[in-house]
């Protein structure tokens, strides 16, 4: 999560359009849409969650186009539920639930006790510096009862300290009821199994973010390479809360913005940009540093600073122009997957040999 401050209130913070409290002087220089351009955008959406089958099917180009500027403000939790399909599994679930609602029979069954208490020790941790959820908030409320519902919904993932701030961020933009089919969506279309014990989906995709550094940056792979460094440590929390650590409102929004119509992808190209940029292409005080680092944690920490400093405008346009192909990340999570089932079967056949050898000597 974005460290906000828990003091805002004795610093006369005021909220922001998002609901994030921030000092006067912040709230003057936030970006604005001249209202009759923000209206003709927000219809422009209205019209297209009318026909949205149509768009869908034969307009998705507009449909990612309009994403990538960015979707307002008044429609985004509606163009998420959309983008996302929970509209749809949404309708379909309760179409067939005997009592009408699937996230209300959620509701009253109850997770294991250790769920239950993980959920409520992450509540005031998430974005306590927004008007929903601070102390005893009703975001706090509704945060947890999309937790529990989801641990109740697939308890073999139950509950991960990583949900809660993805979440929080649906519930800034939706009634708990579609944040839940939301969040639904999220673990089990986009980022499956990234919340499963032994967290091989995340790792899989760690490595297939070095696999790709590799391709778009030969500069910047031979310094990871040189100082060893495990991909796991510098992907695991971008990709984990979906960078909700890393950018804050207006930015964060954008990107999820892209990530609910193109997918993963953009979580990929977002991550390979913040690593060209502080490792080979990027401003050249930030590179130099980058390649004077000696040891491997101290390029992590320049990494994960350089990606909150770098000019977000610039991220977008570079995110675009990068020479990566739906078949490039295809290849590279397949030969991700496949090392580390090698790995794994390595390790697996090391256990087995030192079991055996034990038995032996006893």
């Amino acid at each position: 999560m974005v460290n906000y401050s828990l003091n805002s209130e004795q610093r006369d913070e005021v909220p922001n359009t998002y609901g994030f409290f921030v000092s006067p002087n912040e709230l003057e220089t936030e970006e604005s849409v001249k209202a009759s351009v923000a209206r003709r955008r927000e219809q422009k959406w209205l019209d297209m969650f009318a026909r949205w089958s149509s768009f869908i099917e034969s307009r998705f180009d507009k449909v990612k186009t309009r994403c990538r500027k960015g979707i307002p403000p008044s429609v985004r939790g509606q163009g998420w539920y959309h983008l996302s399909a929970a509209k749809y599994r949404h309708e379909n679930a309760d179409r067939n639930c005997p009592t009408g609602s699937v996230f209300n029979l959620y509701l009253t069954q109850t997770p294991t006790l250790n769920v239950l208490e993980d959920i409520k020790k992450d509540l005031a941790r998430s974005f306590p510096d927004h008007e929903m959820f601070r102390d005893n908030g009703c975001g706090q409320e509704s945060l947890f009862d999309v937790l529990k519902a989801y641990a109740v919904h697939d308890p073999a993932v139950g509950y991960c300290q990583a949900q809660a701030p993805i979440a929080a961020i649906l519930l800034m933009h939706l009634p708990p009821e579609q944040a839940f089919w939301v969040f639904v969506q999220i673990n089990e279309e986009y980022v499956k199994g990234y919340f499963s014990d032994g967290l091989m989906a995340v790792k899989e995709d760690a490595l297939a973010t070095e696999l790709l550094i590799q391709r778009v940056s030969q500069r910047g792979y031979r310094l990871l390479r040189k100082l060893d460094v495990d991909p796991i440590l510098y992907t695991l929390d971008w990709y984990m809360t979906l960078f909700s650590r890393t950018y804050r409102a207006p930015q964060l929004f954008r990107i999820w913005d892209m990530f609910f119509c193109e997918g993963v992808k953009v979580l990929f190209r977002l991550a390979l940009v913040i690593l060209r940029e502080t490792l080979d292409v990027g401003p050249p005080d930030i590179v130099t540093k980058a390649h004077k680092c000696d040891n491997a944690m101290d390029l992590i920490a320049l990494i994960k600073q350089t990606a909150k400093s770098l000019p977000f405008d610039v991220l977008l346009i570079k995110m675009d122009k990068l020479p990566l192909t739906d078949i490039d990340l295809a290849q590279a999570c397949g030969q991700a997957r496949q090392q580390l089932n090698s790995d794994l079967n390595t390790t697996n056949n090391r256990k087995t040999s030192s079991r055996a050898q034990a038995k032996k000597h006893k």
